[in-house]
């Protein structure tokens, strides 16, 4: 009965995927599918990132993740915010967002990191 509890012990610890750290969520070369319009500013309640997510991509994009960076003045991330396009976006069309922005930035850089592509059968 031990023994039988040890395999299986074993084999599942086997075929669970250990833990990564570091990994990078961002999809390699995704600005070909997007074009990004935004502006820094002030909101109701502070500093706001907002902007367009333009979808230049041939299929309609949902849950479209991106990152707004606090970059010093020696050009090193100080700080990230992260958030999701609102809704889906259709193929020509545009997808607003609105970040709080990261304290403490001489400026700031957006990127996007990922999307979910609608429409396309697997």
């Amino acid at each position: 009965m031990y023994a039988r509890a040890a395999l299986m012990l074993a084999m599942l610890s086997l075929t669970t995927p250990a833990w990564a750290h570091a990994q990078s969520y961002a999809i390699q070369g995704i600005e070909r599918y997007f074009r990004l319009e935004w502006e820094a500013g002030q909101g109701r309640r502070g500093a706001v990132i907002s902007g367009y997510v333009h979808n230049t991509y041939g299929h309609t994009a949902d849950r479209v993740r991106l990152v707004v960076e606090a970059v010093d003045g020696a050009g090193q991330v100080t700080d990230a915010t992260h958030a999701q396009v609102s809704g889906t976006i259709p193929p020509g069309a545009r997808g607003y967002f609105e970040v709080p922005a990261p304290r403490g930035a001489a400026s700031y850089r957006v990127r996007l990191l990922s999307f979910d592509p609608v429409g396309r059968g697997v």
